[in-house]
């Protein structure tokens, strides 16, 4: 069985953190600079280096550490993509100032939900990555790594990635084959039919009840 605090580091490690910007690059898709697994790789590589280097100063000051995670990654994930999505249906039905909030108010719970169980359990996982099976010139593929405990079976984490641009994003992961994506989709979509999505914004933009619960 996976513990609540280990589950909430691979969330953190591959999708709280790692939610940064408020609306991702569109454009003609060009050859990509990387390799899918390169920019997955290179991106969590830097995130680890940086809590070990700096960890005492991390702990110190919490702000600090949520300012570094988001800047490092900020242009990895599709997040607009990722909002589309979450919200679904009611994507459509939603202006474009109430997806821009939802996009941000998304993200920061989400790392203050996160980010302490990251900077906590880095140094108890060793990451395994897998070879990328994909067509030549693919635009979609997903990135495979297995995250290897002390204790316990490794946790298996998929990114799913499209190219935008000439970047590879991610717009979905999936920790032991659970998506994260449907997961707060199906945690939003009832509060949405109560509340309207003005007012799961708000309760996001509050801080209350943090995403870890989902």
């Amino acid at each position: 069985m996976i513990s609540s605090s280990f589950t909430r580091y691979c969330a953190g490690l591959v999708l709280a953190c790692t939610l940064g910007s408020a609306a991702a690059a569109v454009g003609k898709t060009q050859a990509p600079r990387q390799t899918p697994d390169q920019a997955i790789r290179q991106t969590t590589d830097q995130l680890r280096a940086l809590i070990r280097d700096n960890r005492a100063a991390y702990e110190a000051d919490s702000q600090q550490f949520f300012d570094m995670v988001e800047k490092v990654v900020v242009s990895r994930f599709d997040t607009r993509y990722i909002g589309q999505i979450i919200l679904g249906t009611h994507w459509r039905n939603a202006s474009e100032a109430q997806r821009q909030r939802f996009i941000v108010a998304f993200r920061n719970n989400l790392v203050h939900s996160y980010a302490r169980a990251l900077l906590e359990n880095t140094d108890m996982v060793e990451l395994k990555w897998k070879p990328v099976h994909m067509a030549q010139n693919a635009q979609e593929a997903t990135v495979n790594v297995d995250l290897l405990r002390k204790e316990g079976p490794p946790v298996p984490i998929g990114f799913d990635v499209h190219l935008v641009g000439a970047e590879w994003k991610v717009y979905d992961v999936k920790i032991d084959n659970v998506s994260l994506a449907n997961t707060f989709r199906s945690q939003f979509t009832p509060e949405i039919r109560k509340n309207g999505i003005d007012g799961l914004i708000k309760r996001l933009e509050s801080g209350a009840k943090p995403l870890e619960k989902a």
